[in-house]
């Protein structure tokens, strides 16, 4: 997850995504099919990694730290009505 730290992950996605149109536009109009099949195949799954990401690991995260903290919360709670 913490591959690309440079640049957000919605810079990431049309990054890669943009990467994915010139391989596929390359392959259009070049001969040069086998290095750009391949570039096709290594953006693809960049962009799909990074819609992953984007769309269901980082709300993920963020739902989870909010739960976990909730949780403390209420622990804590807990404990002053036992003690």
């Amino acid at each position: 997850m913490n591959r690309f730290l440079a640049i957000s992950p919605q810079s990431q996605f049309w990054l890669f995504n943009l990467a994915l149109i010139l391989n596929i536009l390359g392959m259009v109009l070049t001969d040069m099919w086998l290095p750009m099949v391949v570039g096709s195949i290594v953006t693809t799954y960049l962009s799909v990694d990074a819609l992953v990401r984007l769309r269901y690991v980082i709300p993920m995260r963020k739902e989870i730290r909010d739960l976990r903290h909730e949780l403390e919360k209420t622990r804590k709670e807990a404990k002053e009505n036992y003690e």
